[in-house]
């Protein structure tokens, strides 16, 4: 098979999976075809009511049937317009609803995926998909397949009325066709190569603006304004560049249509005339197709633009499918649903990597019992917060087991596991929206007054109420409008609401002054009563009283033991502590 018999395959693969999407909306479909196709027929056959009325009542003075014919005439019209406004309002109708399932359906996706296909993948990019790319796929529904049919039905009804008025004309007509479909075919090949560089163009702004605008702080201290702009002006020109390419060809396609419509016309009128000075043909059979010629070219000219939009809505297809279709960034979890988990945890030689083969964790094993908290401490980069995300499995582990109440971790259904663990991060994320609304994320059912409890519990019920509006302040995008303490706090509330079975700390400390440290003391004492606890630390006063402590270097476990034990032997846990205590 030849390379474009390959891609004309793919294309119509492709369409055909995009009508399986509009399944839900069958009925609703062959109502608006048949609406298209009366309306198109009705459409046809105008410019032959127009005949009659010219050649067998104005001219041959029948005037008394001219009401008649006049009000057939404006019924025809009333009747045109309103299966017009029927079917476009129910097209578009259909698109949409088409659109919202779809853009579910891959947002449904989005939210499944690991995460390490977010860590490869520019926000921007994902941004595209959602919204401008399955926004394209509207006009291929609402302007697209129905009104070309409802196109196509139309110029076989308005050919089959040329020939039966005049077969002579009606070649004289079809001359121009084959410059008409050759120009029509270049059209459409020009705008499929430049969509798709218009459509990347898109993704390379939505990720470049994505990724400036959330680190604007950085642009600004390191004074990168020009250089950023600099940046922006070279990928919007490149949008520019594609837009104009494809710019071009619709206006020189539209400009030689109607030269050739004109071509036609001049034709028609110049043979036309001599006809009827030869009493070969009457006014009305001219007049009719005329008429003809107007609405036989405007489907035409209409259906290479819908073929292109036919063809825009393919391209944002396989892009859409290609994201939907990559198994390999699914989370392939078990069927276990654990309704508690007592907490024992155990690591049986465990390998990761984020990048083939650079392991960051090599040959790690460990276990914590039931109610006991282990803390993890090392350098930047020695693995701590990994170990937090293969436990939740945020990430997947390559080689080894990881097995929680003795189940292999791979076993259980990932969601369920994550609500019996809670996670307390260092750089703490809050959705626009009150602080309440972000105390409930994993259970919506909880009460306003257990979330006050859990406030007073912690010691930040004081600091909530004194803000404007309490519990119901608007903590911005990303929390902004709070302080990083205050973030921290409330992510102790958040995760002390969830009753979690488990509790993983990661660095929950590091960015909080002394007073909001002993706040987190008290906190995190209320959080680990009862319950297994991985607690990663910078700050080792934190975590003097854990049951036990590694120490990680490059991955590998070098120590491990108490806080006593491992001051004893003055070794690298040691030496950390001396680093932060030496004053």
């Amino acid at each position: 098979m030849t390379e474009k018999k390959k891609k004309l395959t793919n294309q119509l693969q492709l369409l055909k999976r995009l009508l399986n999407l509009a399944q839900f909306e069958k009925k609703w479909i062959i109502f608006a075809v048949s609406l298209t196709i009366i309306q198109s027929l009705l459409t046809a056959t105008q410019p032959y009511l127009y005949k009659i009325v010219i050649d067998q009542v104005i001219l041959a003075n029948r005037f008394n049937q001219l009401n008649f014919w006049c009000s057939i005439l404006l019924g025809w019209l009333i009747i045109q317009a309103g299966l017009g406004f029927i079917n476009a309002y129910l097209s578009e109708r259909i698109a949409q609803s088409i659109i919202l399932k779809l853009r579910q359906f891959v947002y449904d996706h989005l939210i499944r995926l690991k995460l390490s296909f977010f860590d490869k993948t520019p926000v921007g990019t994902a941004v595209t998909r959602s919204i401008s790319d399955i926004q394209t796929i509207t006009d291929l529904f609402s302007s697209g397949i129905i009104t070309i049919l409802g196109d196509m039905v139309q110029i076989i009804a308005i050919l089959w009325c040329m020939f039966y008025i005049s077969v002579k004309l009606t070649f004289l007509t079809l001359l121009v066709i084959p410059l008409l479909m050759y120009s029509a075919n270049k059209f459409r090949k020009g705008i499929r190569d430049t969509f798709q560089d218009v459509r990347n163009q898109v993704a390379n702004l939505n990720a470049f603006l994505q990724e400036r605008i959330t680190g604007m702080q950085i642009v600004q201290l390191f004074n990168q304004e020009k250089r950023e702009f600099s940046k922006f002006k070279d990928i919007n020109k490149k949008h520019q560049d594609a837009n104009i390419k494809s710019i071009f060809y619709y206006s020189i396609f539209f400009p030689i249509v109607e030269v050739l419509i004109a071509l036609a016309f001049a034709i028609i009128v110049a043979y036309g005339s001599t006809a009827i000075f030869n009493h070969s043909m009457k006014l009305g059979e001219l007049t009719a197709f005329i008429m003809f010629i107007n609405l036989f070219f405007r489907p035409i000219r209409a259906i290479a633009d819908r073929f292109n939009n036919i063809q825009m809505g393919i391209v944002s297809a396989e892009r859409i499918f290609q994201l939907v279709d990559s198994e390999d960034n699914i989370e392939k979890s078990g069927n276990i649903i654990p309704q508690k988990i007592e907490g024992n945890i155990e690591f049986q030689n465990v390998w990761f990597a984020y990048n083939e083969e650079n392991w960051i964790l090599r040959d790690i094993s460990f276990a914590i019992q039931s109610g006991k908290s282990m803390a993890i401490v090392g350098a930047t980069g020695s693995g701590k917060t990994t170990i937090a995300n293969l436990v939740t499995q945020m990430y997947q582990h390559q080689k080894g087991n990881i097995l929680i109440d003795g189940i292999n971790v791979n076993d259980y259904d990932y969601p369920s596991l994550r609500k019996r663990i809670a996670v307390v991060l260092q750089d703490v994320f809050l959705f626009s929206g009150s602080i309440k609304s972000n105390l409930v994320l994993k259970n919506s059912e909880v009460s306003s007054a257990e979330i006050e409890k859990v406030a007073k519990e912690i010691g930040a019920y004081d600091f909530i109420e004194k803000l404007p509006d309490g519990f119901d302040f608007n903590v911005m995008e990303r929390g902004l409008s709070l302080s990083q303490g205050q973030r921290q706090l409330i992510s102790f509330i958040r995760a002390l609401a969830m009753h979690p079975d488990m509790i993983v700390l990661d660095e929950a400390t590091s960015s909080i002054d002394s007073h909001t440290e002993e706040m987190i003391q008290r906190a995190i004492a209320v959080l680990l009563k009862n319950r297994s606890a991985i607690v990663i630390a910078h700050r080792l006063s934190t975590i003097q009283n854990c049951d036990e402590i590694l120490v990680l270097e490059k991955g590998e476990i070098m120590e491990r033991g108490n806080h006593e034990t491992l001051i004893s032997k003055k070794g690298m846990y040691w030496n950390l502590y001396q680093k932060q205590f030496e004053g």
